[in-house]
């Protein structure tokens, strides 16, 4: 994630102007509303997801706060699909479950960046998604993480 970008999420201003982007032309106030609220989410995921941390510990506590923030929107995402009459299902993509989850929260913030910038509306479905593998990644980074063993492992 490039330094600008990174500024702008953390900016209140910059995060308002990009949730305001990916408002649908000549929507109804219904629709500007949910559009609002769901990338004012996505924003924050992808806040926790671009935090820096010095500490083993923060690092932990930041994957945590990513999952859950991606538990929550995945929550209200069904709900949501109704209100704007869209059908709904998440679309998982898939990621390599070999790979550090680490590695898959930067891929799938990738992916999420790229769903903000995207030129055309994004069915829900499709960020639901994406928001999923998000979590899961997070929850993969926080167990690798973790000095914690499982009973019987050493």
């Amino acid at each position: 994630m490039d330094d600008d970008l990174r500024q702008r999420l953390f900016d209140p201003d910059g995060a308002h102007r990009l949730v305001l982007a990916r408002r649908p032309p000549h929507c109804s106030a219904m629709t500007c509303v949910v559009s609002d609220v769901v990338w004012h989410d996505v924003v924050h995921l992808l806040r926790w997801s671009a935090a820096t941390a010095a500490s083993a510990g923060v690092d932990a506590g930041r994957w945590w706060r990513l999952a859950a923030g991606c538990a929550e929107l995945l929550r209200r995402l069904p709900a949501l699909c109704d209100e704007l009459g869209e059908p709904w299902g998440p679309t998982a993509p898939a990621d390599d479950p070999e790979l550090p989850g680490t590695t898959r929260v930067e891929l799938a913030t990738g992916r999420l960046l790229g769903l903000l910038h995207a030129p055309a509306p994004v069915p829900l479905r499709l960020l639901a998604g994406e928001v999923d593998a998000l979590g899961a990644a997070a929850i993969s980074a926080l167990a690798q993480t973790s000095s914690w063993s499982l009973p019987g492992m050493r």
